[in-house]
């Protein structure tokens, strides 16, 4: 009796043993696909460790508000997400604002939250009665993880996408189950257009950018307990002033990771730099021209800017055109044939030029204005094989007419057609675009990933 209890205990203590090893060393996954252990995105925090050891099983939340055009939300989401990381907090991430006209511009906390609140309510109530399709329906919010690859950032921070349309706060606390906003959130409010700038370095003592006015320590602000960091708008590339290797590191790998993932946009792209030859096998050029109008700083360099693109295609062109498409190659290999319905337009284009011109290379042009603006008519001169969406490609958008927004139904048509002119704008072996310009900035992003520095 006695040895069958002592069996009975040992199978007893190899059992619980197993079970406890199982428990510490493969613990049960989160319930949300993105989340990530706090033990584990402790170990992935850089060398400022201004935690307070007892807050970190408590979740903790920030946000910000979004403002101006695509380009600038997508600035503004990536530093975002950077904060997310570094202070350890899930991000709820606002959605993309697509509308008609550029209404959100950038301002100061408390009237940017005015603006945002009530021209969003008034566009839910106008969209509701008139149709999402009306031209007074101005506004449309798509997810950010509807249009780009998310998976570097799954990875690394946790995220709630906001689902209040209006952006109302009384609706973000009331979803936080925050009853107490002057004790339970911390409203980091600009009170200028661009009021202060991040550092992470205490020997840091000024700002690397001038047009910022104050220094914020990234540690204050790991070190606040509140359960909400709002912020205001965050949009600036140079938003931080970093020393630290990691979180110089993390941050490019939030940029370089934030590249359009949409199938359909994917799809056209691809088609149309078939057409020109393939991946690699063009230049790529943004002209942004603006006008005189709204877009003032764009319109007065206008003419500047084109004369720059020219001769920087001028001094460069022949030496970096591919062997693969060179076009004296082409040129004798197909000099005596007719073209046929099954060339693609860019060797349609070489075989209708001279044969003095064919050594010049095949350029897509990526622009706010169509072919006939008067500001290209010297580019067009000087180059004889330019492509443009419109005047070229157009049929190949059809694909793109029926692609709506899985939050309202609204077509997205409008707003996505930008963004394949990027994309093949991407595609080339070479790309030039404006200075200053952030969709110039994020397609020379796309280019660097897609075809290489």
């Amino acid at each position: 009796m006695s040895q069958r209890y002592f069996l009975f205990i040992i199978t007893f203590l190899i059992i619980y043993l197993a079970v406890l090893y199982l428990i510490i060393y493969f613990p049960l996954s989160g319930q949300i696909s993105n989340e990530i252990s706090y033990k584990e995105k402790t170990s992935q925090l850089n060398t400022l460790s201004c935690f307070d050891s007892n807050d970190l099983n408590e979740e903790k939340y920030m946000t910000y508000l979004p403002h101006s055009g695509f380009n600038n939300q997508r600035i503004s989401l990536e530093n975002a997400i950077f904060l997310s990381w570094v202070l350890n907090r899930t991000l709820i991430m606002p959605p993309i604002l697509l509308t008609k006209k550029s209404i959100i511009p950038h301002r100061p906390f408390n009237i940017l939250y005015r603006m945002l609140n009530g021209n969003l309510t008034q566009n839910m109530i106008t969209c509701k009665r008139r149709g999402v399709e009306d031209k007074s329906c101005m506004f449309t919010q798509l997810d950010w993880e509807e249009l780009m690859n998310f998976k570097f950032i799954k990875k690394n921070i946790r995220y709630i996408h906001r689902e209040d349309q209006n952006l109302d706060v009384n609706e973000l606390y009331s979803f936080l189950k925050i009853k107490d906003p002057e004790s339970q959130v911390f409203t980091l409010a600009e009170e200028t257009r661009y009021d202060f700038q991040f550092y992470d370095d205490e020997n840091i003592s000024k700002v690397s950018d001038d047009q910022f006015d104050h220094l914020i320590h990234i540690c204050s602000l790991q070190r606040r307990k509140e359960k909400l960091i709002h912020f205001g708008s965050i949009y600036h590339l140079n938003r931080f002033n970093l020393k630290y290797k990691e979180n110089i590191k993390f941050l490019k790998s939030v940029r370089e990771n934030m590249i359009i993932n949409h199938p359909v946009l994917l799809n056209i792209g691809e088609k149309i730099s078939e057409q020109l030859g393939g991946l690699g096998s063009y230049i790529g050029i943004h002209l942004r021209l603006g006008d005189n109008g709204f877009d003032k700083k764009f319109g007065a360099k206008a003419e500047e800017n084109v004369n720059l693109v020219l001769t920087k295609l001028s001094n460069e062109f022949e030496s970096d055109v591919p062997s693969s498409t060179s076009l004296d190659e082409i040129e004798v290999s197909t000099n005596n044939l007719v073209p046929t319905k099954n060339m693609i337009e860019s060797e349609k284009c070489i075989r209708s030029i001279s044969p003095e011109q064919r050594h010049y290379p095949i350029i897509y042009l990526a622009s706010d204005k169509p072919r006939n603006d008067v500001r290209f008519k010297k580019f067009f001169r000087e180059f004889p094989c330019v492509f443009m969406l419109f005047s070229n490609f157009e049929k190949y958008l059809d694909q793109l007419k029926g692609v709506k927004n899985p939050r309202d139904g609204a077509l997205l048509y409008r707003y996505f057609v930008p963004l394949i002119d990027g994309i093949v704008a991407a595609r080339g072996f070479k790309f030039v675009g404006t200075p200053e310009s952030t969709f110039s900035d994020y397609v020379a992003r796309l280019h660097e990933y897609w075809v290489g520095s």
